[in-house]
């Protein structure tokens, strides 16, 4: 009996996470999609998101300026006062305007490399947001199931205190009448304290979970049920989820963005060790008293070449930090991937054993069912005592609890599938995205290595395949002539 009650215990501590009350439920039915649209609607840390991804794309203008020339205007109003020892003295407004001009012609490829890292570190940003739309819209679909499991366990609590109460009220006409004892109203006193116990945890649980659905969702949960996931983005099998996750997970785009955008960041420290050439051009007019008595005029104009010739360590120091930078990037893209590859994994074979539990589960509920029924029978004819029957009716509740539990987990386990593989996207679920267009490139990309993004079927703006240089072939070998071994010399 004491190992029953904990396994009870057990089964329903666990029960849920999420939502409001039960007496304000509304009558209005919503679906899955529907609760989603509305978390992607408000949810304050995506909008957080997009501007994050809007600032990181300023970035690009910045990389941009490097290219256009530097216009700069100057102005100096001067009071000049003096006088001499012979008692001349003389005051006197000097006014200066100058305009200044530079624009670079050369600067060892770094504006190109830092260019092409704004990009990759716009498009990192991107990945990130399409990342947080798929947490989103993951959590909202946990609050979903959550609700839809503790309403249901509830509901069965509830049906089974109401079943124990029976058993209390019939053994005390029992006892009245001399057929039981005063120990058989004890013992269904004692379980109906447990059960009136376990069904105020349920409603606890059932109120958090309605809470968490209210904060994702802005609004409480109405009748809900059990929601699926479409059929035409499930996986064919392990392989095809691994594949798919590899290329359309946005953690691992948005590593392997970041691992690009450090590769260019060294090659741009290593274009800050070379020359750079520089077009200057200045103008500047002096005016003495006024700005219509102009006194002087000065106009110059030609190139500059500066070379770093020594910095103390400085620019070399800044290469190998970049290239340090790079290689933990690749490490951690590596990292990711694996982790990755763990999730998918260990979603495939969840969802596997969960569905097996549910199924056995139902089995249990019928078998167990069957023998409630047999133990009242043996009970009215005396061959069975109350407190069997109060424990089959307890094993008749674990196996239902049970299965609901079993339920959610092979639901749940096809959301964070879904997840890892990058294919619980909003345009899967009729949701309208909200993302805003990345800048378009305007100068080419000088890929020598091989981190591939490919196309991918979340964002239309990254449906393009990155070309990667690829080496020169080896040529073959040179056939092995097999030679003759020379006569000996007598």
């Amino acid at each position: 009996m004491h190992i029953a009650r904990s396994h009870l215990a057990g089964l329903l501590a666990g029960a849920s996470l999420v939502s409001l009350s039960i007496a304000s439920v509304p009558a209005a039915a919503q679906s899955l999609e529907e609760a989603m649209a509305a978390a992607y609607a408000i949810n304050p840390a995506l909008k957080a998101e997009r501007s994050k991804y809007q600032a990181t794309n300023q970035g690009i203008w910045t990389a941009r300026s490097e290219f256009l020339p530097t216009v700069t205007g100057t102005y100096l109003g001067e009071h000049n006062a003096f006088e001499t020892r012979s008692g001349t003295s003389d005051r006197a407004f000097f006014h200066e305007l100058g305009v200044s001009m530079s624009q670079t012609l050369f600067q060892g490829f770094a504006g190109v490399n830092r260019l092409n890292q704004a990009h990759e570190e716009a498009n990192s940003g991107r990945n990130q947001l399409i990342g947080v739309e798929q947490t989103l819209l993951f959590n909202t679909a946990d609050a979903f199931l959550r609700v839809c499991r503790d309403r249901a366990i509830l509901a069965r609590l509830r049906a089974y205190t109401n079943v124990v109460q029976k058993e209390v009220n019939a053994a005390r006409a029992r006892y009245k009448s001399g057929d039981a004892t005063r120990t058989d109203i004890e013992q269904a006193l004692a379980r109906l304290a447990e059960a009136q116990g376990n069904s105020d945890q349920a409603v606890g649980d059932l109120e958090a979970s309605e809470a968490l659905y209210e904060r994702l969702t802005g609004q409480k949960p109405g009748k809900l049920g059990w929601p699926g996931i479409p059929k035409s983005i499930e996986p064919t099998g392990l392989d095809d989820a691994i594949t798919v996750a590899y290329q359309n997970n946005p953690s691992i785009r948005a590593a392997t963005n970041d691992a690009r955008a450090a590769r260019y960041a060294a090659r741009a420290a290593v274009g800050d060790m070379l020359p750079r050439v520089t077009l200057e051009s200045e103008w500047e007019n002096g005016y003495r008293g006024n700005l219509g008595n102009r006194d002087e005029e000065d106009w110059r104009f030609g190139v500059r070449v500066t070379a770093p010739f020594f910095t103390g360590g400085r620019n070399i120091a800044s290469v190998r930090e970049a290239k340090f930078t790079a290689a933990q990037e690749e490490y951690e893209l590596d990292d990711t991937q694996q982790i990755i590859r763990e999730n998918v994994i260990r979603a495939m074979k969840q969802r596997a054993a969960s569905r097996l539990r549910a199924k056995a589960g139902k089995r249990a509920i019928e078998a167990n069912r069957r023998a409630v029924k047999g133990l009242q029978v043996e009970f009215d004819s005396g061959q069975r005592s109350l407190l069997d029957v109060l424990d089959g009716e307890r094993e008749l509740l674990l196996s239902q609890v049970d299965y609901v539990r079993a339920r959610y987990d092979a639901r749940i386990a096809d959301f964070f599938l879904l997840a890892n593989i990058g294919r619980l996207a909003p345009q899967h679920f009729s949701i309208v995205e909200e993302r805003p267009d990345p800048i378009p490139r305007i100068m080419p990309e000088f890929n020598t290595w091989d981190l591939r993004l490919g196309p991918t079927e979340n964002d239309p703006f990254q449906n393009y395949v990155i070309e990667v240089a690829t080496s020169d072939p080896v040529p073959a070998p040179v056939p092995v002539v097999e030679t003759q071994p020379l006569p000996s010399i007598k």
